[in-house]
């Protein structure tokens, strides 16, 4: 008995434990994640631009994960392997401090309308805590001051009117990632949106002049392009826009190794794209390497700027892309508030769609720089600060053009911001024109005095200057017009002071040289045929001329009789002209010639001769 008892206690402890066991539930298993990248923008026709965003959908075990709210994309696992920005996190990252004013106004222009634009704009700033941003009209956005309060967000049509453009999903996904992106950089910048009509690089065009002629805007950005370049002109829209001062951008493209238009444009700066790295606790830029999606190449159209240097430049005298970069990889874009897939919510975008209204709002954000020198020349300044990307590809061609290295290369340009993307430009000399002058004897002399920045260009806010001279003559303190003596000297020397420095030129005074100058009176008259006309000509000396002037006519009716009494003469001469009854009836040129020695002058009269 005890024997089966101690068996029977042994079976039952056994199923126990085995009930135990498999009432245990199985461990859980980690989500399987991984992403999926497209473009947003299909495909084009000739003469139609493409949007260059890139959308990034990440899957959860094989299904779409959607993120209604900003919080949820932290569910998203590094397993993913995935980096993306929210807004605050790109001014950490690249270092910028700086927050605008609503003065400042930067031009969004895409094609299409995005009827949520403003609502997932409005959105967005709230989740990242910027200050609201309400709608207004132009003639507020163009009348707002650094102390107006918030900034404001305005929406027009490629003319600046009202009736918007039909709606399209690619381009409206294009516009809130350009609005969201600008406001990243400057929180406290104004935006004009403009919606072209269609993409027709007409249509585009006509909107980026609008943009231009709009009072306050320092930058315009266009996150899209044609592949194959074009030539300049069809860039005559966004080469004189940056004529006139304006930070015009474009995206250098979203498929590797070739060129997009505008960003191939003479004028105009190409932005290319870069993959950001930041540390994970401070968030600050830790590397940046180019990223294999951005354009590059050479402009087969259109010639390089002035302001491009390129020593040795693999595209000879065209334009190179790019020239300037910023983040563009979707696996390190940025968190916007969209429509995609039919779903609202966060959606992680790149694409160098990205980088074209970051690298501009950041040019508006700095203020501007005024039309007398285009923003490029800015970029490619010896003394503006980069982060150089040394590293990453964008294609094969095997040359700079597609890799990146040291100084500049073709997916990257000179660099990435690293701050500033240019020094901003501060007041180091003063000009004054003409540099040098001679100057008559009593005559006078207008100077002019222009401020310069480090760059050689004038800066946009010109101080008040104060003019003096010496050695001789005069100036009007005031307004810089310079009266020579009487006598002969020099050079002198004529200050402008202003902004604390000093301008200088020279000037000499020259004695006025013997001379003398003709006239007659009256310089037309009309008479029958065979009638006489007089005249009286008049000799003016100067110089303290002397001399006597010997007076000849040419031009007579032919057959009349010309004397001039006295002839020579010192200081008039009554000049008679007789026709005869045969003389031909019309007007006749006539032409009083006077010399004496070297000294020759002419004075015009007419004669009329009627019935």
């Amino acid at each position: 008995m005890f024997g089966f008892g101690r068996r029977l206690a042994a079976v039952v402890a056994a199923a126990l434990l085995l009930s135990i066991f498999a009432a245990a539930p199985a461990a859980a298993r980690a989500p399987s994640w991984s992403h999926r990248d497209a473009r947003v923008c299909g495909a084009v026709g000739a003469d139609q631009a493409r949007c260059t965003s890139i959308a990034r959908t990440f899957y959860e075990n094989g299904s779409a994960f959607h993120a209604r709210t900003k919080s949820d994309l932290r569910v998203v696992p590094t397993a993913a392997q995935t980096t993306w920005f929210h807004g605050p996190d790109l001014r950490t990252a690249y270092g910028i401090t700086a927050q605008g004013d609503p003065s400042k106004v930067v031009a969004i222009v895409d094609a299409y309308d995005d009827p949520n634009a403003f609502a997932n704009l409005t959105r967005f700033r709230t989740d990242q805590n910027l200050a609201t941003m309400p709608t207004c009209d132009l003639a507020t956005l163009t009348s707002l001051t650094s102390s107006s309060g918030n900034p404001c967000f305005t929406k027009v049509n490629q003319t600046g009117g009202t009736s918007l453009p039909k709606a399209d999903s690619g381009w409206s996904n294009e516009i809130d990632l350009d609005l969201q992106a600008a406001s990243s950089i400057c929180p406290n910048c104004s935006i004009l949106l403009l919606e072209a009509s269609s993409a027709s690089m007409g249509n585009l065009g006509t909107a980026v002049t609008t943009a231009s002629n709009t009072a306050h805007v320092l930058a315009i950005s266009n996150s899209y392009g044609v592949s194959g370049d074009y030539p300049g002109s069809l860039a005559t829209a966004w080469d004189n826009a940056a004529k006139k001062g304006i930070a015009v951008t474009s995206s250098s493209g979203d498929g590797g190794y070739g060129v997009l238009f505008p960003a191939s444009a003479t004028n105009v700066i190409g932005v290319g794209g870069t993959t950001l790295s930041t540390d994970s606790v401070t968030g600050v830029r830790t590397s940046e390497a180019a990223w294999n999606g951005a354009g590059s190449g050479c402009s087969v159209y259109n010639a390089a700027p002035a302001w491009q240097t390129i020593p040795g430049s693999p595209c000879g005298t065209k334009k190179a892309v790019a020239d300037l970069s910023a983040d563009a990889d979707p696996n390190s874009g940025l968190a916007i508030y969209t429509t995609y897939s039919n779903v609202t919510g966060y959606w992680v975008f790149g694409g160098t769609s990205l980088a074209s209204p970051l690298i501009a709002t950041l040019y508006a954000m700095q203020g501007g720089y005024g039309g007398s020198t285009l923003a490029g020349q800015y970029a490619w300044a010896s003394t503006t600060p980069y982060y150089d990307v040394t590293t990453g590809t964008n294609g094969s061609c095997g040359t700079v053009l597609c890799k990146a290295g040291p100084g500049w290369d073709g997916p990257t340009g000179r660099g990435s911001i690293s701050e500033v993307v240019m020094a901003p430009p501060v007041l180091t000399s003063i000009a004054v024109s003409p540099a040098s002058a001679s100057v008559q004897t009593n005559g006078t002399q207008q100077f002019t005095a222009t401020a310069k920045d480090q760059y050689g260009s004038p800066i946009s806010s010109q101080p008040a200057f104060t003019w003096s001279v010496s050695g001789g003559g005069t100036i009007d303190p005031a307004s810089g017009l310079f009266t020579a003596g009487s006598s002969a000297g020099g050079p002198f020397t004529v200050t402008a002071s202003g902004g604390g420095l000093n301008g200088t030129a020279s000037v000499t005074v020259t004695a006025v040289p013997a001379d003398f100058s003709l006239s007659v009176n009256p310089t037309s008259q009309s008479i029958r045929r065979g009638s006489t006309a007089t005249y009286t000509v008049t000799i003016a000396g100067s110089g303290g001329f002397s001399g006597s002037v010997t007076l000849s006519l040419t031009g007579q009716p032919s057959g009349s009789t010309v004397t001039f009494t006295p002839n020579p003469a010192t200081g008039s001469a009554t000049l008679t002209i007789k026709t005869v009854s045969s003389t031909t009836r019309r007007t006749y040129a006539l032409t009083i010639k006077g010399v004496s020695g070297s000294l020759s002058h002419t004075a015009a009269a007419s004669l009329t001769v009627t019935r």
